[in-house]
């Protein structure tokens, strides 16, 4: 799937947004994503406090959670969807990709954003 990041605004802006509210970026091509798959995306420089998603297709429509798995700093990993549920390989938890709510394992949800697609793309607020 060739998903490309449109826009993201992580500069001095994305600073202030981040201190007094939400910014989108938009994600091109989503609608290349099939039902029951899930794809990482970075949206900004991960590095420079950008954020990594990632993206899933249920029942028709994309969900997104952010990859740090809420136990011991693991990663949630793309790829297909286990009964619609992202998993976290450190220590094989799983996620719903609806919600973020675990529903094996002992941690805290995964931290849930908003998302939406209209025409292809899809437009994530973090």
């Amino acid at each position: 799937m060739g998903c490309a990041l449109v826009r993201a605004g992580f500069g001095m802006l994305g600073r202030f947004f981040k201190l007094f509210g939400k910014q989108s970026a938009l994600v091109k091509g989503t609608f290349k994503l099939p039902e029951g798959e899930s794809k990482l995306i970075d949206l900004g420089d991960v590095m420079a406090g950008g954020v990594q998603v990632v993206l899933s297709r249920v029942e028709g429509k994309i969900y997104a959670l952010d990859t740090r798995c809420p136990h011991e700093g693991g990663r949630l990993v793309g790829g297909p969807l286990h009964d619609g549920n992202v998993i976290c390989p450190l220590h094989n938890y799983l996620f719903d990709a609806k919600t973020g709510e675990v529903t094996r394992g002992v941690c805290s949800a995964a931290k849930k954003y908003r998302a939406e697609e209209k025409d292809g793309d899809c437009e994530i607020w973090i």
